[in-house]
């Protein structure tokens, strides 16, 4: 399981970026383990915040490693139906001295309900 999206698979309805009401988002915190609170931060954050770039998740959910946790998080998320993900901007984010970074946009996913390639014969 990965957790990087393209522009092609993001873009073609695949998976549908998400926003989720406290109601929604509830039942999800729970799917996450008590042991992981850092996973829990982040799915909260990125249930309201879609498209953040690395640095400002790093900064909201106190957390180093964000695949580690996205990870965690889509091992019970996925299951579901969510995933947590990320991908590239179409144009590299500048730090603060103008230079381009390696950052990405990290949002949460509703996947479909069935693959893309099934059909039904």
């Amino acid at each position: 399981m990965t957790n990087r999206i393209t522009e092609t698979n993001a873009s073609t309805g695949h998976m549908q970026l998400v926003c989720l009401t406290p109601e929604e988002l509830a039942p999800l915190i729970e799917l996450i383990p008590e042991s992981r609170p850092t996973a829990r931060r982040l799915l909260e954050f990125l249930s309201v915040n879609p498209h953040s770039p690395t640095v400002e998740v790093n900064k909201a959910v106190a957390v180093g490693n964000i695949s580690q946790e996205a990870n965690a998080a889509n091992r019970k998320l996925f299951f579901f139906g969510y995933m947590i993900g990320c991908m590239r901007p179409p144009v590299p984010l500048k730090n603060r001295f103008k230079q381009d970074t390696g950052m990405h946009l990290w949002s949460l996913y509703k996947l479909p309900k069935e693959a893309a390639n099934d059909s039904q014969i």
